[in-house]
């Protein structure tokens, strides 16, 4: 290995050390204000917030029928993959019944990650 490919490889590796680090930076935020929900109001609103939407989900969803899970995610302003879940949790609890589910076209983003913390190329 000459000089030049040491430093791009060092240089690699220092990007990669920052990147680990802001989404350590994150998880840490992100645990801090978990901890904020473990107080009873906060969980109470949020109890309340989940059966609103969850009864316009339900409202939207017409039995034998198409879903547009991103159509109706923008509707209630929330993203596809909250909705998904909520989905998942109202079949669960026996609420709906998902009987079909139409796969498109992945986005290569994982939206868990803030777009803050995706790496440039």
């Amino acid at each position: 290995m000459n000089e030049h490919d040491i430093f791009e490889e060092m240089k690699k590796l220092l990007d990669s050390e920052g990147l680990v680090t802001a989404r350590l930076v994150e998880s840490v935020t992100r645990t801090s204000q978990l901890s904020a929900s473990t107080v009873p109001e906060i969980q109470d609103l949020f109890r309340q917030w989940l059966s609103l939407v969850g009864r316009e989900v339900k409202r939207m969803a017409e039995p034998g029928k198409d879903f547009s899970v991103s159509e109706a995610a923008g509707t209630i302003g929330i993203s596809p993959s909250s909705l998904l879940s909520l989905l998942l949790f109202l079949h669960r609890t026996g609420e709906i019944s998902v009987e079909s589910v139409r796969i498109g076209r992945g986005t290569q983003n994982n939206e868990d990650i803030c777009d803050c913390l995706r790496a440039k190329d």
